[in-house]
C-alpha cells in the first residue's frame, strides 16, 4: 500500500474512504494549492436516494465488569467521559469526536468544515460485528482484496468469491467451537 496522504496529494486516487482520525494528517499534506480542493463526505448510500449511506460506527466501549469491587466508582466516572464538556475537551485535545449528540453543538466542533460530515454519519452507522475476529477480517482481507480489485488484479466478482472464501476460514473454528458449547 502506498502512503495515502501522498497518493491523494499526487492525485493518484481522487477518494479516500477512512475516519475522522485522519483530518489533522490530511491537512498536513493538502497544502499549497491543494488547501481548499479536498473534504470531507458522509458515504454515499447503495440506491443513491438514502443520504447518507450507512457506515460502521467507531470509537470504542466502555463496560463496567460484573465482579468488580468499584462498580459505582467506575460508573461515576463513565458518566464523567459521557458529559459533553468532557467530550468537548479531549476534542480540543485529541481530536476524539464526540459520542454524545450534545457535545456536537459546540463550535469548536460545529464549525469545523471537516468534522459536519462525521456528524451527517454519525446519525445513520451501524455497529461492527461482535466478534473477536473482526479486525482481523476488516483490516486484512476486506483491505487486501479490495486493493487487488482496485488495481484490476482481479475482478470484483472474483475478490468477493475469495473474500467470501478466507472469511468462512477464520470464522470455521469459531463455528465449531460454538457447536461444541452447544452439545
Amino acid at each position: 500500500m502506498t502512503n495515502v496522504y501522498q497518493a491523494l496529494k499526487d492525485e493518484y486516487f481522487s477518494i479516500y474512504i477512512s475516519g475522522p482520525w485522519n483530518i489533522n494528517e490530511f491537512k498536513k499534506w493538502m497544502t499549497g494549492n491543494l488547501t481548499d480542493k479536498w473534504s470531507t463526505a458522509p458515504m454515499p448510500s447503495k440506491s443513491g436516494e438514502d443520504y447518507p449511506g450507512v457506515s460502521l460506527a467507531g470509537g470504542s466501549s466502555l463496560v463496567v465488569f460484573k465482579n468488580s469491587q468499584h462498580k459505582k466508582e467506575t460508573w461515576k466516572f463513565i458518566e464523567f467521559l459521557s458529559e459533553p464538556s468532557t467530550q468537548i475537551k479531549f476534542y480540543n485535545l485529541l481530536y476524539n469526536l464526540p459520542a454524545v449528540k450534545e457535545a456536537w453543538a459546540d463550535s469548536s466542533i460545529a464549525n469545523n468544515v471537516y468534522t459536519k460530515a462525521f456528524y451527517e454519519q454519525f446519525n445513520n452507522v451501524v455497529a461492527t460485528p461482535k466478534i473477536p475476529e473482526w479486525e482481523q477480517i476488516a483490516f486484512s482481507k476486506v483491505q487486501q482484496y479490495a486493493e487487488l480489485a482496485a488495481r484490476g488484479a482481479m475482478s470484483i466478482d472474483e475478490a468477493l468469491q475469495k473474500l467470501d472464501k478466507d472469511v468462512n476460514q477464520i470464522l470455521e473454528k469459531r463455528r465449531w467451537l460454538m457447536s461444541v458449547e452447544d452439545e
